[in-house]
């Protein structure tokens, strides 16, 4: 437990941020910790259980052109749930970004002792509750969408069309595309084509 707990206290120094607009900890004190109108909180990051981190690298990196920021060895004896050949639940953490340093990061988390439920394969994605779907917006969705479809066990559920959303100054056009991880986990990508909302 103490390895993992200084792998995460070492993650937590290397980032050094604060949920108020990604400012540093003196400049959130400075103002009280908070801005007029920001919500205090940010989502800092995903964290995915994959089974096979080089197979998520190949989607999420060099696919869809996310950055890796962080990639370590962790420890973790304290997770009495895992079952580690020898106990100490040997796991390798991988973190990415896309545009931002602070926030919409994603983790890949794979233990490396695995048991015979980390080799299962995934659950089908049928969008019942437990489920996540996570959403990138690209710009570059003509090439982002096929370089992803392509990646080894990613699954398409939808290739991109247009949608409409409704909003009280009219329809928001989005091109948008479902995929399949090799872990079960739901993926959207789409492109904003227009939103009334912003003329």
């Amino acid at each position: 437990m103490m390895d993992f707990m200084k792998s995460a206290a070492a993650i937590a120094a290397s980032i050094l941020i604060v949920a108020c607009g990604g400012r540093p900890a003196a400049v959130a004190a400075e103002s009280g910790g908070q801005e007029a109108g920001v919500n205090p909180l940010n989502l800092r990051r995903t964290t995915l259980i994959v089974r096979d981190i080089e197979n998520s690298l190949a989607l999420y990196r060099d696919a869809l052109g996310m950055t890796v920021e962080y990639d370590q060895e962790l420890t973790s004896p304290g997770l009495a749930t895992r079952a580690g050949a020898d106990g100490t639940n040997r796991s390798r953490l991988v973190l990415l970004k896309a545009n931002n340093d602070y926030i919409g990061m994603l983790g890949l988390w794979q233990f490396l002792d695995q048991t015979e439920k980390d080799k299962a394969g995934p659950d089908a994605a049928d969008f019942t509750p437990g489920e996540i779907v996570l959403l990138f917006n690209a710009d570059n969705l003509d090439e982002a969408f096929p370089a992803a479809a392509a990646v080894a066990n990613v699954k398409v559920i939808g290739e991109p069309h247009l949608r409409k959303y409704p909003s009280p100054a009219g329809d928001i056009e989005v091109m948008v595309s479902m995929l399949v991880d090799p872990d079960g986990h739901t993926i959207e990508l789409n492109r904003l084509v227009s939103d009334p909302r912003r003329k």
